[in-house]
């Protein structure tokens, strides 16, 4: 096994009550972490092994450690499914939701997780869904625990401006698991995922009806 990182700096990024099984599973699988600068569009990904290099994983190293543990072993998930059913299995269909919660059965124990985390990481992982962004219970649950939790679409009040992605936009209705916004910056509509974090800098709300 090749760190790019090293131990040390997962030891600094994991609940402590991890570190020992992640090491372990470590230890018997030839798989390279490296910790990634924060990415706007996901939180980690896995690369298979080739003839020339090993497997790869990257987390994004601005996670709390329970957002962090829980993406890690999301990617540990992708290589032992394709370890044990190979390259043409769906990335996030049953091999890998079984592989997923096998191995996120260790973390599941108050010495590990908080109360809160655990309960709605079980219910969870009995339909996991291809990221942990797209369950809405568990992107607030494990935002509870950043340092500065960045504000989500969903708790804004309509017609609130907000920036993402270095645009301004204005929150308009909801719909369902998106919401209709309107952007400054061309006048498009979009519609954003409800659970996108966004930035406010200050509470500007428009007076004029921008739809």
């Amino acid at each position: 096994m090749r760190w790019t990182n090293g131990p040390d700096a997962l030891r600094d990024r994991l609940p402590a009550g991890a570190v020992p099984v992640v090491l372990e599973w470590l230890r018997h699988h030839r798989v390279q972490v490296r910790i990634s600068a924060p990415r706007r569009t996901k939180l980690g990904d896995y690369r298979s092994p080739t003839a020339l290099r090993p497997a790869r994983i990257t987390v994004n190293g601005d996670l709390n450690p329970y957002a962090f543990l829980v993406t890690l072993v999301h990617e540990f998930a992708h290589h032992a499914t394709f370890e044990r059913s190979g390259p043409r299995v769906r990335p996030h269909g049953e091999e890998w939701k079984q592989a997923y919660a096998e191995l996120m059965r260790p973390y599941l124990a108050p010495a590990v997780l908080p109360d809160d985390v655990r309960a709605t990481l079980a219910r969870h992982l009995t339909d996991a869904a291809a990221s942990s962004c797209s369950d809405p219970a568990l992107v607030r649950v494990l935002r509870r625990y950043d340092d500065r939790p960045t504000p989500l679409l969903e708790e804004l009040p309509e017609r609130t401006i907000f920036r993402l992605k270095d645009r301004l936009f204005v929150k308009g209705p909801a719909r369902r698991t998106r919401v209709a916004c309107r952007c400054l910056n061309d006048r498009r509509l979009y519609t954003i995922d409800r659970m996108a974090g966004v930035q406010v800098e200050t509470p500007l709300r428009t007076a004029a009806d921008p739809w």
